[in-house]
């Protein structure tokens, strides 16, 4: 993955560096928090390692500033310090939205990659449980909603939308049912960790769902008899639409990463 080092130290900026890139990583660094957002507005990174006390604006400040920022709110964010390590500190540092706040006396140089894997693969799995759950109450929702549609439509007439609502209900049963057992294949890791198989076949599960929720929002629409159930078919496709954004973007980022063990004050 791409880590974003901020640090006003060359040497530790270096070290870092050179410790991450042996683990694997790719490394983008900056000398500040001002820095650090111009990194950020010209690429992506997976996670953020930043040092407190810097000039320009601190990592206090960096941290506050990406959390109001939805681009950035949910991006790991992992405080290294080996100065501002007090209980004050370090909570202020997690109600700003920190993911983990390291102190460097206990979380040596050599050791920072191992951290800094298990935490991000620790936030970025939470995501991906939670973002299974939402998806799989959007899923039930236009399950139901296509129901109610087709129980309104009647024995007589719009047999085409019909019939295409009834086959998408059939799909998206089935899209639940692989959604369920998704979600208690992941129940059985002890550690959050996800293999690309089943990677692979959730992206291929939300590619299904989009492609349902466009067939049956395309018949909809052609009943022009019947714009109410139109904008409302709009409305919930839209909504199936976003979660399946989500989804993705979680894949995404799932992809690059593995999880081992973690030490320090961490948010979940």
């Amino acid at each position: 993955m791409r880590v974003l080092v901020v640090d006003d130290s060359p040497p530790r900026r270096r070290l870092l560096t050179a410790l991450l890139g042996q683990a694997g990583h790719d490394v983008v660094t900056a000398p500040n928090g001002a820095a650090a957002l111009e990194v950020l507005a010209g690429q992506a990174v997976e996670a953020v390692v930043s040092d407190v006390k810097m000039p320009r604006m601190d990592g206090f400040q960096l941290c506050r500033a990406l959390r109001c920022d939805g681009r950035w709110a949910r991006l790991p964010f992992i405080f290294y310090s080996s100065i501002f390590i007090g209980n004050r500190a370090q909570e202020l540092g997690m109600d700003l939205g920190a993911t983990a706040y390291l102190d460097a006396k206990h979380v040596p140089p050599d050791q920072i990659a191992k951290e800094i894997d298990a935490l991000v693969n620790r936030v970025v799995g939470t995501e991906y449980r939670e973002t299974l759950a939402q998806l799989r109450d959007e899923l039930e929702f236009a399950r139901r909603y296509h129901q109610v549609v087709l129980s309104s439509l009647g024995a007589g007439g719009h047999a085409g939308v019909r019939d295409t609502i009834s086959s998408n209900v059939d799909a998206l049963d089935d899209i639940l049912t692989r959604l369920d057992a998704e979600r208690h294949a992941l129940a059985d890791h002890t550690e959050v960790t996800v293999q690309a198989m089943e990677l692979n076949r959730l992206k291929e599960l939300s590619d299904h769902l989009g492609d349902t929720v466009n067939k049956v929002l395309g018949s909809i629409l052609s009943g022009a008899d019947r714009p109410a159930i139109a904008g409302t078919n709009s409305e919930a496709a839209a909504s199936v639409r976003a979660a399946i954004r989500r989804i993705n973007e979680v894949v995404r980022k799932m992809n690059r990463r593995d999880g081992q063990g973690m030490e320090g004050t961490t948010r979940g």
